[in-house]
C-alpha cells in the first residue's frame, strides 16, 4: 500500500510539472561579450538540476577512489587479523587438551600472519611448560615479540615459573617484586613468591605469604598441605635446640593451621626435639579431642611414655571412645607399663595380639610378666617370641 501511495505521489508531481512547463513560456538570455545564448527558462532549470546531479556523480566518484587503497588494507588486515584469532585459538584448544605439537603448530600460523601478538607466544610457552619442557618456554618467552605487548605481567609469571622450575629462587622473587603493587597482587604472583620464599629458605616470610595465598585462593587442597607442612618443618628446623624459638612458632600458628595432621606433626616432633614435653603433649591432646586422627597417634606415643601419668587420663577418654583402634590399645598398654599399671597393661597388650600377633607384643608381654613375678606365663610368652623370630628368619 505504501509503495503503491508512492508511485501515485510521484505520477502526481510529474504531471504537475510537465502541466507547469507547457504553459510557461519565459525565457533566459546570456551574454558574453557580443555573444548571446538565448534558452527557455525550462531548458535552464533542466540543465542547472542535471549539472549538479553531474557534479555531485563526480564528487562520490573521487571520493570511493581515494578511500580505495584504505579500504583494500582493511581488507586484508580483516582477513590477517581472523586468521591470527583462528591461530590463537587453536593454540589455546591445545593447551586445554595438552596437545603441545598443535600448540607449536599454531604459533606457526600465528607467525605467517606478521600481526602475530605476545598473546601467541604465552600461549605456547604455557604448552611447554605443561609438558615439562621448561627449557623450550624459556626459548619462547626470550624473544623479542613475546616481550612487547599488553600482557607483560602474564609474561612474568611465566619467566618466573621457568626461574623456579631451575632453582633460580632468588631470580623469581626479583622478577616478582619488581611487579607494581596490583599485579604483586594477583593469586599467582603471591603464590610463586610462596614458592621462591620457601625455595630460599625464609620461612617466616613464607609463612605470611602463605596466608596471603589462602586469602586470596591462589592455592589448591593439595598445595595448601604440602605447603604448609614444608612451612612448618622449615620453622622447626631453624629452630634447633632453641627452646624459646620453638615456642614462639608454636604461638604464632594459627587454630586452623593447627588443623593440619602434618603440621600438628612438626611441630610436636620440634617441642620434643627442644624438651617441651608438656606442649607437645597438650597439642596433641587437644588436637585428639577436638578430631581424632589415627595419623597422629605415633608421636602422640612418644610424647604420652615420656609423661605417662599426665597422658594416662585421656588416653583412657580416647580408648573408651575407640576401644576397637588397636594402635590406641598399644599406647594405653604402653602408658600403663609405664605407671607401672602390670594388670592393665597385660590385659591390653594380650588383646592387641590376639588381634594382630607380633614379636614386639610377645616381647612386651614377657617383660610384664616377668615383672610381675608370673615366670610360667613369662616361659609361655618367650616360646611365642622364639617362635616369631625364628619364622621372621625364615622368611628373611
Amino acid at each position: 500500500m505504501k509503495q503503491l501511495l508512492g508511485l501515485l505521489l510521484v505520477v502526481v508531481v510529474a504531471v504537475a510539472v510537465t502541466l507547469m512547463a507547457q504553459g510557461n513560456a519565459s525565457k533566459v538570455l546570456i551574454f558574453f561579450g557580443q555573444y548571446r545564448i538565448d534558452m527557455s527558462l525550462n531548458f535552464a532549470v533542466a540543465a542547472i538540476l542535471l549539472l549538479f546531479l553531474v557534479l555531485y556523480v563526480m564528487m562520490r566518484a573521487w571520493r570511493a577512489s581515494s578511500q580505495l587503497p584504505g579500504k583494500f588494507k582493511e581488507y586484508w588486515m580483516n582477513r590477517k587479523q581472523n586468521a591470527l584469532l583462528r591461530a590463537n585459538t587453536q593454540g589455546l584448544i591445545a593447551l586445554i587438551t595438552g596437545d603441545e605439537q598443535g600448540a607449536h603448530k599454531a604459533l606457526n600460523q600465528a607467525s605467517k600472519t606478521g600481526i602475530e601478538t605476545d598473546l601467541s607466544y604465552l600461549i605456547r610457552a604455557m604448552s611447554a611448560m605443561q609438558a615439562d619442557r621448561y627449557d623450550v618456554a624459556e626459548e619462547i618467552l626470550n624473544q623479542e615479540k613475546a616481550k612487547v605487548g599488553e600482557h607483560s605481567h602474564a609474561l612474568v609469571v611465566l619467566r618466573g615459573k621457568v626461574a623456579l622450575s631451575k632453582q633460580d629462587f632468588s631470580g623469581a622473587l626479583g622478577m616478582l617484586e619488581a611487579m607494581d603493587p596490583l599485579a604483586a597482587k594477583l593469586p599467582q604472583v603471591q603464590r610463586l613468591r610462596m614458592l621462591a620464599l620457601m625455595g630460599l629458605g625464609r620461612w617466616q616470610d613464607a609463612l605470611v605469604q602463605y596466608r596471603a595465598c589462602v586469602a586470596v585462593s591462589a592455592l589448591t587442597n593439595g598445595e595448601k598441605n604440602e605447603a604448609l607442612m614444608r612451612i612448618y618443618a622449615g620453622l622447626g628446623e631453624n629452630a634447633g635446640q632453641d627452646a624459646s624459638k620453638m615456642q614462639e612458632v608454636l604461638s604464632n600458628a594459627k587454630p586452623v593451621e593447627l588443623e593440619n595432621v602434618g603440621v600438628l606433626r612438626m611441630l610436636a616432633t620440634g617441642l620434643l626435639r627442644t624438651g617441651l614435653i608438656t606442649a607437645a603433649r597438650t597439642l596433641l591432646e587437644t588436637a585428639l579431642n577436638q578430631n581424632y586422627n589415627k595419623d597422629l597417634l605415633p608421636v602422640y606415643h612418644q610424647v604420652s611414655v615420656l609423661e605417662p601419668r599426665e597422658a594416662l587420663p585421656n588416653v583412657e577418654r580416647l580408648l573408651a571412645q575407640h576401644p576397637a583402634d588397636l594402635r590406641l590399645l598399644e599406647l594405653a598398654a604402653d602408658v600403663c607399663e609405664r605407671e607401672q599399671l602390670w594388670g592393665k597393661a597385660i590385659s591390653r597388650f594380650e588383646a592387641v595380639y590376639a588381634k594382630q600377633p607380633s614379636a614386639h607384643v610377645a616381647g612386651k608381654l614377657e617383660r610384664l610378666y616377668e615383672a610381675a613375678n608370673q615366670g610360667e606365663r613369662a616361659k609361655a610368652w618367650r616360646e611365642k617370641l622364639n617362635n616369631h623370630l625364628q619364622n621372621d628368619r625364615q622368611l628373611a
